[in-house]
């Protein structure tokens, strides 16, 4: 009898062991493909994809996330599928939303409103599907105000949500108060508030990356840059977090090329987005040119030509390979 408890609590054991270490290995998975996706290692993930021995919802959702990155042709017919197959997911429609939104920019004008549209009509899905999940919330109160009526200076459907996360996570309430502000175009609220964040939230970097956007709404723009300028010295930033942290260091140089700001600065942050790059693709190549300019702003034409031609060597698109022999040219002059 004491035999087979025994027994029987030590196969137990074992199952529950071999649970533990397939949730571990599967954690591991996901850490490795997200570090690869956000740092536009997509070789590499798909790599891993094909890898996988069971495809998960999450696999569908890189493999579309992929498609839309890398700008394939059949990146629309993937997504569709995607949520046609997921009608009642919400984070396939929040991921919708996001995905609708880089096709858009990557689409021609005539393309843009529908898409903005598609977007947002996924974004509040996914806040009715899950209605305490913060992170859709905010989505969706954004999405609800760009969607409102051009009377409703309040934006009321928006406010409901932003008051709802005041209660619910400090982080998403911060950012959707933020978004609130600007569309409701209260300029003495969203200066005190991008204060606040400044001073109790130095680390965060997508909530200095958003009160750098709103200083620069206002106007404010040689604060945003410097704004911008400390959340790219931020040195702590996971992986789904490095676009905006990219985008911040990038902003503080293109605010700094257009008189507000500090050049230095501004060089001092591109030369660290660049030196925490892990691939050298056409947004390296653009960021390479960037810095080039800020050298050139900076009256240090060695540089400039330096970097500009390292930019030409990885380039081969014609028209950008264009843009930098024209850059050089004018060193010379």
């Amino acid at each position: 009898m004491l035999t087979n408890i025994i027994i029987r609590a030590s196969y137990a054991l074992l199952i529950m062991l071999s649970v533990i270490t397939q949730a571990q290995q599967t954690d591991l998975q996901t850490s490795k493909l997200e570090s690869a996706f956000y740092n536009r290692q997509y070789a590499l993930v798909s790599e891993l994809l094909a890898a996988q021995q069971e495809k998960n919802l999450n696999s569908e959702i890189m493999t579309v996330a992929v498609a839309v990155a890398q700008n394939l042709d059949n990146k629309e017919t993937l997504l569709n599928a995607l949520i046609e197959n997921n009608p009642d997911n919400a984070e396939v429609h929040f991921m919708a939303g996001e995905l609708w939104y880089q096709i858009k920019e990557q689409s021609n004008l005539f393309n843009k409103l529908g898409l903005v549209k598609k977007s947002n009509t996924h974004f509040i899905k996914a806040a009715e599907l899950a209605p305490e999940n913060p992170k859709y919330l905010v989505a969706a109160a954004k999405a609800l105000a760009i969607e409102s009526s051009f009377w409703d200076s309040e934006k009321k459907d928006s406010k409901v949500i932003v008051d709802k996360l005041k209660e619910l996570d400090t982080h998403y309430y911060n950012l959707a108060l933020m978004d609130y502000l600007q569309n409701t175009q209260n300029k003495k609220r969203a200066l005190q508030t991008v204060e606040l964040v400044s001073q109790n939230h130095p680390q965060n970097v997508a909530l200095i990356h958003r009160a750098a956007n709103l200083l620069w709404t206002f106007s404010a723009k040689a604060k945003a840059q410097r704004l911008f300028v400390k959340g790219c010295q931020i040195e702590q930033v996971i992986p789904e977090r490095l676009p905006t942290w990219r985008d911040t260091c990038l902003s503080a140089a293109y605010l700094a090329l257009q008189q507000h700001g500090d050049k230095q600065l501004a060089v001092d942050a591109m030369e660290h987005l660049l030196s925490k790059e892990q691939v050298k693709d056409k947004q390296h190549i653009e960021y390479l040119m960037v810095l080039g300019e800020l050298y050139r702003a900076l009256d240090d034409n060695n540089k400039a030509k330096s970097t500009y031609q390292n930019a030409l060597t990885l380039s081969d698109d014609n028209s950008t390979q264009k843009d930098i022999k024209r850059a050089l040219s004018e060193l010379i002059r």
